[in-house]
């Protein structure tokens, strides 16, 4: 808006949008959400906001603070959602409809928060924390037979779902939508626990053996590791031979370059996988015992590989495009594997929806596999084969056990 200048006539001054800090934080988590923080500077956010980059400067001190704030107001808005909730359902059915307002936040926590300083991050992880701690009070006051841990499990889960949009651009009517997930989540937070006979060895999936400690295996492996936690671009190959103890420079001799290690932990991933659920596949039965099955070997892989899932969650932007083609086309595919078997098992059932679903599914195991306040559960693959079930197979009414 331009108004005249007091006392000078003629003379006017360009006043700032009182809602431009806002503006611009919706821009930055924008971009961090489908670029990734490294890729987006100071200049691009601004000129998404129609604005230059010294002005922005007005308001943020830099790109580091810009993430900082987008996560920031992220996590206070699902912390205030579920603070806010008198009970379990009104809680699952305001968290639906603010999912909706924040797909991307995931992205956000799970991907880009890793570039936070640490002491930052480890607030945030706190916070998030106290959001899973309420909803757990908030389930086990509903089911008082659950303990503080299985409370927690679902809890975890249930963020998950809400999370699980987050990953994918499958959309339905918002209404529709918005039912789904509260029903997805309903699901979750009633599921029964503890009703499931642990899988004998003889059933329980196989995937490939662990690495050899060669020297090649030992580089892979911390490799891996390292990109999940802090991510391709803020890991050099010095980080890497230093926890692989070796110089950064003998890396060269089994890996010409970083970007050759990530292909071959991509590789990996996807190889360990596809060994997992061949071998579910390999059994005949029933659409829902093979349905049940691959989920077993999915949550096996999870569970012994939780560095290669963030591999290929969060890294496969960072491949070169021959090679990004191929893993999101090999993605597709086992969503597609995951969307047939459901439509077999549960006939009629709306093609983007079973999407939705089967993305809700793997996200609430990757994200138990990589949370650490669920992860080492020795009954983790049970119960998460349990709410995976539910899951899958969650009605429009679900049952309250």
């Amino acid at each position: 808006m331009q108004t005249e200048a007091p006392g000078a006539p003629g003379r006017t001054t360009t006043r700032r949008p009182p809602d431009r800090k806002a503006r611009i934080l919706a821009a930055a988590s924008r971009l961090f959400r489908t670029r990734g923080y490294h890729n987006v500077s100071v200049a691009d956010v601004a000129a998404e906001v129609g604005i230059t980059a010294p002005a922005l400067y007005r308001h943020f001190r830099g790109k580091p603070d810009l993430l900082r704030q987008v996560v920031d107001t992220t996590v206070a808005a699902v912390a205030a959602a579920a603070a806010a909730a008198p009970d379990l359902d009104t809680c699952l059915r305001s968290s639906a409809s603010g999912t909706m307002d924040r797909r991307g936040a995931a992205v956000l926590w799970q991907r880009e928060a890793r570039h936070l300083p640490k002491d930052h991050r480890e607030e945030q992880r706190r916070a998030l924390g106290g959001v899973a701690d309420r909803i757990g009070a908030l389930i086990r006051a509903e089911r008082p037979d659950l303990d503080r841990a299985d409370g927690q499990l679902l809890a975890w889960a249930v963020l998950s779902v809400y999370g699980s949009i987050s990953w994918h651009r499958t959309s339905l009517p918002r209404r529709r939508f918005e039912h789904l997930l509260y029903r997805l989540a309903s699901a979750t937070a009633r599921c029964p626990l503890g009703i499931r006979p642990a899988a004998s060895e003889e059933s329980s999936p196989g995937g490939c053996t662990g690495p050899s400690l060669s020297r090649r295996e030992e580089i892979l492996v911390q490799a891996i590791r390292l990109f999940d936690e802090r991510g391709f671009q803020s890991v050099s190959t010095d980080d890497i031979g230093e926890a692989a103890g070796a110089s950064g420079p003998s890396i060269y001799k089994h890996f010409p370059t970083k970007t050759d290690l990530l292909v071959a932990g991509v590789l990996r991933g996807g190889e360990q996988r596809r060994a997992a659920t061949a071998q579910a596949l390999a059994v005949p039965g029933t659409p829902r015992g093979t349905l049940d099955r691959l989920l077993r070997s999915y949550i096996g892989f999870a569970i012994r590989e939780s560095h290669l899932i963030g591999l290929l969650i969060g890294e496969l932007d960072q491949l070169p495009e021959k090679e990004r083609k191929l893993a999101r086309q090999t993605q597709r595919e086992y969503l597609a594997l995951w969307v047939r078997l459901l439509d077999e098992a549960r006939p009629g059932l709306d093609t983007a929806e079973a999407r939705i679903v089967v993305v809700a599914v793997l996200t609430v195991i990757d994200n138990a596999a990589r949370t650490g306040a669920v992860g080492g559960r020795p009954d983790l693959a049970d119960r998460l084969a349990e709410i995976g079930t539910a899951l899958l197979l969650a009605q429009d009414a679900p049952v309250i056990p």
